[in-house]
């Protein structure tokens, strides 16, 4: 009876160890970039325009500076690569903070595409506080606690969930200070302010890698 305990035991012990084996080998297969930042040839600029430069670069009708103010400041920011050694799976994160106050400005998106679907777009929230918190130098992108239990989401990022959306071209925009009391990204800016980095977001949300451009 006893060495019948004991094998029974031991099948279930080696059945917890394969099965803990098993999950181990999917999260390492699950969360394995398909390819490295290196594999794009990423290639970035950023300078500050005024408000004809910051237009014509994003089109017209489809994108517009929002504000004629001559104490907005706008920097324009092109992402380009080359086309994976696979498709996307998920999707890139263009990503641009202001590292002196660890925030996100607000950006507007050139997205004229020829054809109605849209590679690419400008929004926030999904795994921004994920990425924040693997990578210590990202932590602008997550959100801002402004009470006991408040936290403020601000600014945006952009996205592309397809390959063709190479280059992308949008304006960050650093309105001059109206209220020190409330969180913002605000001007005057200075280029070496800004750190511009892209990251990768597999299909289900895992984040494969993050790669700083400038800054």
């Amino acid at each position: 009876m006893k060495r019948r305990k004991t094998r029974q035991a031991f099948a279930v012990a080696l059945v917890v160890v394969l099965a803990l084996a098993a999950n181990a080998g999917w999260r390492w297969w699950h969360n394995r970039p398909p390819f490295g930042p290196e594999a794009l040839s990423l290639q970035s600029s950023l300078e500050l325009v005024g408000y004809t430069q910051s237009q014509t670069a994003l089109g017209r009708p489809v994108g517009y500076a929002p504000s004629l103010e001559p104490k907005v400041q706008m920097v324009l920011g092109r992402v380009s690569w080359r086309p994976p050694p696979e498709p996307l799976d998920g999707f890139l994160m263009v990503v641009l903070i202001d590292k002196r106050s660890n925030r996100l400005p607000s950006i507007s998106l050139r997205h004229d595409w020829p054809r109605d679907a849209y590679p690419a777009g400008v929004g926030g929230g999904g795994p921004q506080n994920k990425i924040a918190e693997r990578y210590p130098w990202l932590r602008g992108m997550g959100d801002k606690k402004i009470g006991e239990t408040e936290w403020l989401s601000e600014g945006s990022v952009v996205w592309a969930n397809d390959q063709e959306a190479s280059p992308l071209t949008f304006v960050a925009h650093f309105p001059p200070v109206r209220d020190p009391r409330l969180p913002a990204v605000t001007g005057p800016i200075a280029m070496s302010d800004l750190l511009l980095a892209v990251v990768y977001i597999g299909s289900d949300n895992q984040i494969y890698w993050a790669h700083r451009l400038e800054g």
